[in-house]
């Protein structure tokens, strides 16, 4: 197909598609094309519509000539270039004259431009080319030519390198932060720059922990003569390279503009379009710097030395209440916000979303999960169909976290879903691997373990890939807590030796409440490898360490942890004092995990079973069947231990076959949950209360469903020796005591069957 041109558009195509590797300057073009410098915007604007339109645009299409920003034109489609064969030596060949080019306007240009064979074949090939496949566009949508494909990868821009007065140090990170936007607004998948300072902060950092990325970015700003640089060196995976630079008296406007040019090198347009000579972004850009780059002193100076003009503005407004919530100051975090919501403008949809999400754990706090969920919700509805697709993700995951806590598993498991796949859209594989935690918090829920650990594992690697390390507690407390769950004791003390001593692990960044919790899941793993004297040393410690104004609930489940260790040491009185300050008042009840408490509720009862005050047993069990009863019938682990708990009751009445009836609906129940920690558990008790009570073949059947467990956990081990006891089988009782109290570790001597514990 002919396509008919006039002469300056035919060389103003020659020319960009001379030069399709990078986007063309206007002033280039128009000097390449017309030889002088005085042909107007205009004339080359509509040369190039034309060019457009003869080509098989239509209307705003830039399908084959893209416009980029402050810059120029860029030729897109792919193109290939054809050399004809020379012809046979005998042809003579005919001298090649130049036409002279009639210029639009009339005139004669001062120079005539011959067109080189061989691209001229290329450009005719690829105008034919371009005829047909726009005229396949209506009869089919096919993809624009194929940009840089990241394949579930994603870029990361690095600091930048500034060259220039130190008070425009900021740009370091701030550039870094600018940039990485400007890149998700356009739909390439970027790390935060949070993400990439924490990889490379990390101790064993080097060039290996970018080769992952699909795409490093590295930028260069100069300051010459009052004028901006801004270099970016960009390199793929695969090794490709790609370099633009850009000039302006305002740095922004150079970094936008250089973002730009590497985006329509890549083959992606360009998000919005900056309006220079913002000196507000420019001051929020220096905050967010600061706070990126681990300086909360200085951005809380640069906050408390804002110009007035920002100050009053919305958006810093925001940026100062999430300073707070970082600093930890709740209360001051939350004021802030709810103030904002009240003057926030109609038309401040995504910011008024941003701050709804960033509440959601005052309502956490309080535990107003409904209103915290209603609260997500409207922001979720604010962000539909807007462009910030990461705000959106960040709402869903939140909203999954309050959910959760509602016990609404199945709701908290459809945001999460969601939220994984908006993360995946905005290129955030962090975010995609907070999501794989808070799926494992679900399964854990369910007591599908295996499921957990390998969704924690991999959020857990990913997580310190990347340097994220503000973010491993999370995997590491739910991987602890799943090896205990699944049996695996070795690897759960092995796990807390990623973590412990935190001094020397670098955890120092952990707050007062993570801390706690993961020196309370060192001390159960000491204690179930048989170390309880080191575990209670541990817990000790860290009761000796709280301030007053740490979580009441977790004091109290030290305490209660320290009861149980004491109770298995065979120190009755111990165990009695430290139970009762653990159940003293209301802190235990408070806490959010309920199963925490009614194990609490158990361990009491055992330790008063133990001590023979069957009336305090019977007083104890009511109050725990009242606290349960609202509970049960959306947990069967709180019934199963409300079981447990009913037939020590009975069994300190002599009511033994009550017991066995109770201890046998339990057993069904652990076996229906199927976790090995709540089958063993429960199935030695139910072993031992058949051996005290004559029932010797049931035990064996109960010994023999644990007996898979006897190599890992001491508990199995000791119920099959004294089912072997009670059958006279004395040299396996030998041998199976022995392995048990070898599991047992620094426990008293396990010489002869105990009474059952519940």
């Amino acid at each position: 197909m002919s396509v008919a041109l006039p002469a300056s558009a035919f060389d103003c195509l020659v020319y960009l598609i001379e030069n399709r590797a990078r986007p063309v300057g206007k002033d280039e073009l128009i000097s390449a094309v017309w030889g002088r410098a005085d042909v107007s915007d205009n004339l080359l604007a509509q040369t190039v519509v034309r060019l457009r339109r003869s080509l098989g645009d239509a209307g705003n299409e830039q399908r084959c000539i893209k416009t980029v920003p402050r810059v120029g034109y860029r030729w897109m489609l792919e193109t290939s270039v054809v050399v004809q064969a020379t012809e046979p030596p005998s042809t003579q060949a005919q001298p090649t004259v130049a036409a002279p080019v009639i210029a639009e306007n009339g005139g004669v240009p001062q120079r005539t431009k011959r067109v080189r064979p061989a691209l001229l074949t290329a450009l005719l090939f690829t105008v034919a080319l371009a005829a047909m496949y726009w005229g396949s566009q209506f009869h089919s949508a096919k993809a624009a030519p194929s940009a840089l494909q990241f394949d579930h990868r994603s870029a990361v821009v690095l600091p930048a390198t500034v060259s220039g007065p130190d008070d425009w140090k900021w740009l370091q990170i701030g550039l870094m932060d600018l940039i990485s936007n400007q890149l998700r607004t356009a739909k390439v998948p970027t790390e935060s720059s949070q993400y990439v300072l924490n990889l490379l902060n990390q101790a064993d950092k080097g060039s290996g922990s970018l080769a992952s990325f699909a795409l490093v970015i590295s930028p260069r700003v100069t300051l010459v003569a009052n004028t901006w640089h801004v270099h970016l060196d960009a390199k793929s995976r695969e090794g490709q390279a790609w370099q633009v630079e850009s000039s302006s008296a305002d740095v922004l406007d150079a970094a936008h503009a250089a973002s730009d040019l590497l985006l329509a090198q890549l083959g992606y347009s360009a998000g919005t379009e900056h309006r220079g000579g913002d000196t507000q972004q420019q001051y929020l850009l220096r905050i967010e710097a600061a706070q990126l780059a681990g300086h909360p002193d200085l951005a809380q100076s640069l906050l408390a030395q804002a110009p007035p003009d920002l100050r009053r503005t919305p958006e810093f407004a925001y940026v100062e209440a999430d300073f707070h919530c970082n600093a930890g100051e709740f209360e001051r975090c939350e004021q802030a916000f709810n103030d904002l919501l009240k003057q926030l403008p109609a038309d401040k949809q995504v910011l008024r979303a941003k701050v709804l999400t960033s509440l959601w754990y005052s309502y956490y706090r309080k535990h107003q999960y409904a209103q915290g969920e209603a609260a997500l919700s409207e922001a979720i509805h604010l962000l539909q169909g807007q462009k910030d697709v990461e705000a959106l993700a960040t709402a869903y995951l939140d909203r999954s976290h309050l959910e959760f806590f509602d016990a609404k598993l199945d709701m908290a498991a459809m945001d999460l879903g969601l939220a994984r796949v908006k993360y995946t859209l905005a290129g955030d594989t962090v975010g995609q691997s907070k999501v794989d935690v808070s799926m494992a918090e679900i399964a854990m829920q369910r007591g599908q373990f295996a499921q957990a650990l390998m969704l924690l594992q991999q959020a857990y690697e990913h997580f310190q890939r990347m340097g994220m390390r503000e973010l491993l507690s999370m995997p590491l407390q739910g991987l602890t807590y799943s090896h205990k769950m699944l049996l695996q004791f070795p690897d759960e003390l092995a796990t807390t030796e990623l973590y412990w001593p935190f001094e020397q692990k670098n955890m120092r960044f952990c707050d007062n409440y993570v801390r706690n919790a993961l020196a309370i899941l060192r001390a159960v793993a000491l204690a179930d490898n048989g170390r309880t004297s080191e575990a209670s040393t541990v817990l000790e410690q860290l009761l000796g360490q709280l301030k007053p104004d740490d979580d009441p609930a977790q004091r109290a489940s030290t305490q209660a942890l320290l009861a149980q260790l004491a109770l298995e040491r065979g120190e009755t009185q111990a165990a009695l004092t430290w139970i009762t300050k653990a159940m003293d008042g209301t802190a235990l009840k408070q806490d959010d995990d309920k199963r925490n408490v009614a194990q609490a509720w158990l361990i009491q009862i055992n330790i008063l079973l133990r001590a023979g005050r069957a009336d305090d047993v019977q007083r104890t069990v009511a109050a725990m069947k009242a606290w349960a009863a609202p509970l049960m019938e959306q947990d069967e682990w709180i019934a199963l231990y409300v079981m447990r708990a009913t037939a020590a009751q009975a069994w300190s009445e002599g009511k033994h076959q009550q017991a066995l009836e109770q201890l046998k609906l339990a057993m069904a129940v652990a076996d229906k949950l199927g976790v090995p920690e709540l089958i063993v558990s429960v199935g030695q008790s139910y072993a031992l209360a058949l051996v005290s009570a004559g029932n010797v073949d049931q035990a064996v059947a109960i010994s023999g469903r644990l007996s898979s467990w006897s190599e890992l956990d001491w508990r199995a081990a000791w119920a099959e020796a004294c089912v072997y006891r009670a059958l006279g089988q004395m040299q396996a009782w030998e041998k199976y005591r022995s392995k048990a109290q070898a599991l047992a570790g620094d426990r008293p001597e396990l010489a002869q069957p105990a009474l059952p514990g519940f």
